[in-house]
Order: structure tokens, then sequence, then C-alpha cells
């Protein structure tokens, strides 16, 4: 490989010393949260990387603090929830539509958003979206703050990372939204040269590259991502594009690579946001000192079992050595004139286990409830006397106490990553190209229609449900109530709830041409009734004008002379 001459290092002052001392300083910020999500992982989230700690690859599973899984299966619980009741890959779970009120009832418009909404949903299917989103969700859940980037691929078009927490620094805008990514990555000098190109390394870099000096030592790389405040809007290069990202060599304060990206390629997502804090905060924090109070108990429960099943043992001596051991299998030895007991026998107090599974299942129940779990197996305190309504009546409500989550799940997660999709796929020329009448307004919103966002506007549904109820109970008495009803917003309003898809609604000239074809329909047979009705008046008529005939002609005296 050739090596060029070094670039001469970057002045002070420069972009690279601003980003790597703007970063120094937030990374000083967030080690107040360091030690506290290091607890968190050793009780939740053992198999991600230490926060705090150095570790050889495969040496980072420490589970010393743990006697029960319970932590680590509420964690699995609560992140598996989210993805099968938020986005889960079986089943479409957003949908788009226009912002203009004029197309809500276009019919190309809403076949143009249905169809890019499908190959955003095929996209992020055959892409490895669903692998990283669930790590995501864990990560929200234990440490409260998750980030996910999402890159263009050449074969899967968008592909995704879920960056572990110890390797970010996030800074919020004025509005309380994340607007500054500093994200840590750490590259052997050939993987660094294949990645920035060997021109743009630090002489030391492009030293290691001689394959006499070729070794594995890593080094470290910052990637900042924000918005671009100067920059010239009539060209569309990378360094002008309205998200700034540049690499840089921590160690030799250079930039090796600027770039840029049309939309934000990283999300980030806080479960639980408090003012002025950049940083969420979790349910595994609300948790936490249950957690430990159950792994104690464990511990505590588990040496009274032990102790059970092999108790401490006495043996005669002298007297008794200190120090006195009442562990399980412990020998202590014993005057046995003094003690006048038998030579070898078992004692110490052993404990009541059926106290300590009793204290066991309570703080279990506690966890998994703070941990949401209750929600996401609901079914689990369902008894078979519940009909249908109520069990799914049960499993909304507690669905509903997600709400500000779910909330900040679509904002700052899944809105973006489906705006990022569109972006990707758009530029490849892989969307159907829109109707005329949408580039006059070409804004559309997204719609989640999963599971769990449901649930959030259940009780919009239930409420339009109740009204028309009563209105049809009133109608019972009053038919003139039905007239109040506008029975098209209804179904659109419900429609729209429950997010079916709006292809299978036909239009407002369909629909009046129907009600056109069902009035002239209704017409004609009105018609053809009153026609059937004068026809069987007449054939009444003349069938009586015969009778009447004929009880004459048989009650004239003179039939029989005529005759």
């Amino acid at each position: 490989m050739q090596i060029t001459q070094d670039k001469p290092k970057a002045p002070s002052g420069s972009r690279a010393d601003q980003l790597i001392s703007r970063y120094q300083m937030l990374k000083g910020l967030r080690s107040n949260f360091e030690s506290y999500w290091q607890t968190l992982h050793d009780y939740f989230y053992i198999e991600a990387q230490d926060i705090n700690t150095q570790y050889s690859p495969g040496s980072e599973l420490n589970v010393d603090k743990l006697y029960d899984s319970t932590t680590l299966e509420c964690a699995d619980v609560l992140a598996s929830g989210f993805m099968n009741y938020l986005t889960p890959p079986t089943s479409k779970w957003f949908a788009l539509k226009s912002k203009d009120f004029q197309f809500a009832d276009n019919k190309p418009v809403n076949k143009f958003l249905e169809d890019i909404a499908d190959e955003v949903n095929y996209t992020l299917n055959r892409s490895n979206f669903y692998n990283q989103i669930i790590a995501s969700y864990k990560s929200s859940g234990v440490y409260g703050t998750s980030v996910l980037l999402a890159e263009e691929d050449v074969q899967d078009d968008a592909r995704f990372y879920s960056i572990p927490i110890k390797n970010v620094c996030i800074a919020d805008d004025g509005a309380g939204r994340v607007g500054e990514y500093y994200i840590e990555f750490e590259y052997t000098a050939y993987q660094a040269a294949d990645k920035f190109g060997a021109v743009n390394l630090s002489k030391e870099m492009q030293q290691e590259l001689l394959p006499e000096n070729r070794t594995e030592k890593k080094h470290l790389f910052l990637l900042y991502i924000g918005k671009r405040h100067v920059r010239d809007i009539s060209r569309q290069d990378s360094k002008n594009l309205p998200i700034e990202a540049s690499w840089i060599d921590v160690e030799g304060k250079r930039v090796v690579n600027e770039s840029g990206y049309h939309e934000f390629p990283v999300m980030c997502h806080r479960f639980d946001k408090r003012p002025f804090i950049p940083w969420g905060f979790s349910p595994a924090m609300k948790s936490l000192p249950f957690a430990r109070i159950l792994n104690a108990i464990a511990k505590t429960n588990l040496r009274s079992m032990m102790k059970h099943t092999d108790p401490p043992l006495a043996m005669p001596h002298n007297a008794f050595i200190m120090p006195f051991n009442s562990n399980p299998r412990a020998v202590n030895y014993y005057n046995k004139k003094a003690m006048d007991s038998k030579d070898i026998f078992s004692f110490a107090n052993n404990g009541n286990p059926d106290i300590g599974m009793n204290a066991l299942e309570y703080y279990t129940m506690r966890v998994k409830a703070l941990m949401f779990n209750d929600a996401f197996l609901a079914f689990d305190s369902i008894t078979k006397q519940m009909n249908n309504p109520e069990v799914m009546e049960r499993i909304n409500e507690k669905m509903s106490m997600l709400g500000p989550a779910v909330g900040r799940y679509i904002s700052e997660m899944l809105n973006p990553v489906i705006i990022r999709t569109i972006g990707i796929l758009w530029r490849k020329g892989k969307l159907p190209q829109p109707p005329e009448e949408f580039m006059a307004n070409p804004s559309y919103e997204i719609d989640c229609i999963s599971q769990l966002a449901q649930a959030q506007r259940r009780s919009e549904l239930n409420s339009l449900v109740s009204g028309l109820s009563i209105v049809g109970q009133i109608a019972q008495f009053v038919p003139d109530a039905l007239d109040k009803i506008d029975s098209d917003a209804a179904v659109d309003e419900a429609w729209g709830i429950i997010g079916a898809p709006a292809r299978v609604l036909r239009d407002e000239q369909q629909l009046q041409k129907l009600r056109e074809v069902k009035a002239q329909i209704a017409e004609q047979q009105a018609q053809m009734q009153m026609a059937q009705a004068g026809a069987d008046v007449v054939k009444a008529g003349s069938e009586v004008d015969v009778n009447l005939a004929k009880a004459d002609a048989e009650n004239d005296p003179n039939r029989f002379r005529r005759g």
C-alpha cells in the first residue's frame, strides 16, 4: 500500500478541536449517570457492554450480583412487548396520509401514500431493523435512553445500528429535542484506511499500515452528527447538506472525513424525559430497589434451603473452635463431655424457606409491575370467568399506562425512522411517482396504527361507539334523532382510529354515483310497485264484475225458460 505524505496538523481552534472539546465536556456531564447505568446493567442487561468496567471480549457476562433471573426476564419481556405491540414484524404498524384535508377522499393520493408505506414496510422487513430495534427498546427500558443509527445500504437499501449507550453523548436543542450526537468508534489503522482512505489518516496510523508494522491496536474516532448552521443552500454536495457528519481522529485531532445527510440519520428515545436533562429515565431505575431486595432474599433463601438439605455438623472436641461456622456442610468441634451429646449431629437454625418464597413472590410481582410486564403479559392475570370485551378492556387499560413512553417512541424514534427510510428510497428511485395534484402540497403525516398505539386512542373509539349507541336507543322512541348523525363522518372517524386501509373506502365521487344508482333503482322499484298495485286493482275490479254478472245470472227466475 502506498503511503502519502502526511497532511499538516490542524491548527488550534479548528473544527476538530472544537468538537473534541465539546464532546469531552458532555462526557464529563454524563459521568454522573455512568455508575448508575453500570448497576442497572448488572441487574437487567448483562449481555450488553459494561458502562465503566474494562473487560476482554467474552468475559463481560458477570452475574455475581444475581441470585434470581426475574430482572433479566422483565427487561426481555418489556423489549419484546414493545416490539410485538408497537412495531410488529408480521403486520403493518404505520400508515401515511396527506396533511391537506382536501386530499382526505382523493383516491389517487391515498393510494400513492399507501404504496409508499408498503415499500417502506418491505424495506424494514428485509433489513436488520427488527434485529436492532429490540435492542433499542431494551436500552430504553433499562437505561432510559436508546440511540439508533440508520445508514444507506447497497444490498438492503437501509441498515440500522443500535448504538451502545456508553459510546454516545447527546445534547438537546432549545426545544428539548436531541440536536447533537457524538458517537465513539474504534478502528485499527487498516480498518480506518479502508473507511476513510490512507491519505486522510495521521502519520502514526499510516506507519501502522506498513506490513512490518501491522498491529491490532484500536484508535478512537468520533462521529459528530448535528444541524449544519452554515451552508450554501444552492449546492447539494455532501458538505452543504442540512445535516453535518464529521469523522474525527481524536488522537490526531483532525477531521478525517466530512459529509452530510438530507435528514437526521440518528434517532434517540428517552423513556421518561425530565426538563433540562438530555438523558432519559427508565422503569428499571424505579424497580432497582426492589431488584436488590429480591436478589438479597433469593440469596438468603438459598442458604436456608441448603442448610435444610445439607446442614452444618457438630463433632466432638475439647471445645468449639472459633470462628463458629453455620454455613451448609460446615464442621464445628465441641467438648463432648460438656455437651453430653452424641458424637456427630446436625444443628443450627435452618430458617424457614417458605417465608422466603413468599417474600420472593411479592418482590417479583413488584419488579414485574414496574417493568410493565403485566401490560404485555396481561393474560397471566385474566380469569376464565371474564368475557372477551372485559378482557380487551383490561388489556387496553394497562397499555394506556404506557402512553407517555409510546408517544415519545413515535415522535423521537419511529417517525424519524420512517422519514429517513422514505428519503433513502426516494433518492434510490424506488418509490412510485406522486399524482400531479399531490405535488401542489407534497406534505404527509405518519399515523401509527399498531395495537399499542391504538390503545392510546381507544377512548376516542369507545366514546364514538357509546354516542352512537345512545342515539340508537333514542331513535327507538324518536326516529328523527338519526338525522343528527352524519354516517359518512362516523365511518371515516372510526376507520382512522383503528387504522384500517383507506383503499377499501369509496371516495366522494364513487359514493355519490353509487347513491344515485341506488336512488334510481329505488325509484324504479317504487314505480313498478305502483304499476303492479294498479294492475292488481284492475284485475280485482274485473273479477268483481265477473262475479256480479255470474250472481245476477244465477238469481234470474227466467234463466231456465230462456234455455
